[in-house]
């Protein structure tokens, strides 16, 4: 009943969205404890790396909610390590202008 209900649909979109947006904040002030200088384009990699993140994860449990849970575990195990890879090399990425720091 909920996911097609006419007047609480639109409100989780906008409690998802306003979520969405204290994560990415949070993620800011996190950054900056750690003392990452961030950019636009080092930005669009971190958004890019969690909105494929996302998928990966919709993906799997959408397989495993229609009983194709070998597709979906195999679907997520496969694009969870190239995302595990990937993720490392982006917090390389972002931790390389600290290097020469202490901290």
């Amino acid at each position: 009943m909920f996911p097609y209900s006419t007047m609480l649909q639109p409100v989780f979109w906008m409690v998802m969205g306003a979520l969405i947006v204290l994560f990415f904040a949070g993620v800011r002030y996190w950054l900056q404890d750690l003392g990452i200088s961030m950019n636009w384009w080092k930005w669009a990699l971190l958004v890019l790396w969690f909105t494929i993140l996302g998928i990966t994860l919709g993906g799997g449990f959408t397989l495993m909610g229609e009983n194709e849970w070998s597709a979906g575990i195999r679907f997520m195990v496969f694009f969870g390590v190239i995302l595990l890879l990937a993720g490392a090399g982006l917090w390389l990425i972002l931790t390389k202008s600290r290097a020469g720091r202490s901290g």
